[in-house]
């Protein structure tokens, strides 16, 4: 059976044209969509174990920034080809019988052998709904499910321990800045839960849309149909000399770049981003190729597209961290920069209800410090001039 649409990707922005959500979000959506797809029928193999294409992505944006469309629609077509997409569990013990569940139906033959398989794509437009139950739990169970064990033993209330065989969990979650920097527990950024995700932050609309048309429905029946397509996809990627030798240098880039961070917050991520791309790699190679080889070309889209996830994610994330003022310096932060000039006075005025003057003063002169910002006494307004310069994190 032949394709409708030569990448499935660029296919995908046909049907959202008229959106204003960025196209980042939709990008990343899409590629979401196909990984989970994917399941855990293909892998790179990766020396002693392999990699499968299973992503984490978690989107953050304000409220009322268009963040809701991509995982909507994620959900609507991984179902309308039959691949498990969670029931939002909010909770580890609900997530761990769905899988186990899936399991009973879940499988692919692979050289004459039938291979049974816990996959799921856990999907959700509010990540306080996926913690709000029992938030511990499922940071656990996501972080440790993000490596697609083999074999996964869990605890059951009723039995003991229940195992599975051949876990494949991808995710896609949506948040604000402000709900991570006040319910997202301390050690789950960094090294652990966070780092395990592309986060992507885009400030703005695509463009404004006030009385979006319907979208085409022949490009939806194109994109569920290809979707299925790749689904049947079964086996290994195969690995050119010419692709290993891109990837190879970018991998030894990481380290300058970990000299470079300035944000601690994301070094867990570095650490693991070389398996991101990967995983990105297979779903850009897929949606445009049955062929399962990565190409020069697919590794060098997949490594750009990680890179931005470096400076995204730390925007992402805006001021969680031990600092009590981290969400209001950070809150400051975008505010003086869409101002581009603004005035003390008009700051204390727009920022009173989380700021009096004296912790006013103190975000001002760490923006400062950072680079961020410049101010300057004027004597005619007996004010300060405080001017964005434009400098941000790396």
């Amino acid at each position: 059976m032949a394709r409708r649409a030569e990448n499935w990707l660029k296919h995908l922005e046909k049907y959202v044209e008229d959106t204003e959500a960025p196209r980042d979000y939709w990008l990343w959506g899409g590629i979401h969509t196909i990984c989970s797809a994917l399941q855990r029928k293909v892998w790179i193999p990766y020396g002693m174990d392999n990699i499968y294409p299973n992503l984490y992505l978690l989107i953050v944006a304000p409220p009322g920034e268009r963040k809701g469309g991509p995982p909507t629609l994620s959900k609507k077509l991984l179902q309308s080809i039959q691949v498990p997409v969670s029931v939002d569990s909010s909770s580890k013990r609900a997530l761990t019988k769905e899988l186990a569940e899936i399991a009973k139906t879940e499988s692919f033959d692979w050289k004459g052998k039938r291979r049974s398989m816990a996959s799921i794509s856990v999907i959700s437009k509010e990540l306080s709904s996926i913690l709000a139950v029992d938030p511990k739990g499922m940071i656990e169970v996501l972080t440790d499910l993000y490596d697609s064990h083999d074999i996964w033993k869990y605890k059951t209330s009723d039995k003991g321990e229940d195992t599975l065989f051949n876990v494949c969990v991808s995710c896609f979650f949506v948040t604000t800045q402000t709900w991570l920097a006040r319910n997202l527990p301390s050690e789950a950024i960094g090294g652990g839960f966070t780092s395990r995700f592309a986060m992507v932050h885009k400030a703005g609309f695509y463009k404004d849309v006030p009385w979006p048309s319907e979208p085409p429905k022949a490009v939806f029946e194109d994109l569920k149909h290809d979707l299925l397509l790749i689904n049947n996809l079964v086996g290994p990627f195969e690995i050119p000399p010419e692709t290993k030798k891109l990837f190879n240098s970018w991998y030894r880039g990481i380290k300058e770049k970990k000299k470079n961070l300035n944000d601690p917050r994301m070094l867990g991520f570095l650490n693991r981003m070389h398996v991101i791309a990967l995983k990105v790699a297979m779903g850009l190679r897929v949606a445009y190729s049955d062929e399962l080889i990565i190409t020069p070309d697919d590794i060098g889209r997949a490594t750009i597209l990680v890179d931005s996830c470096i400076q995204s994610g730390s925007e992402a994330l805006g001021g969680h961290g031990d600092n009590l003022l981290g969400p209001q310096i950070d809150a400051l932060r975008v505010a003086i920069a869409s101002l581009g000039v603004t005035y003390q006075k008009e700051l204390v005025a727009s920022h009173w209800r989380n700021l009096n003057p004296s912790q006013l003063e103190e975000v001002l002169i760490t923006l400062e410090a950072m680079g961020h910002v410049k101010r300057t006494f004027i004597p005619t307004k007996s004010d300060y001039e405080i001017k964005w310069l434009k400098k941000a994190i790396k």
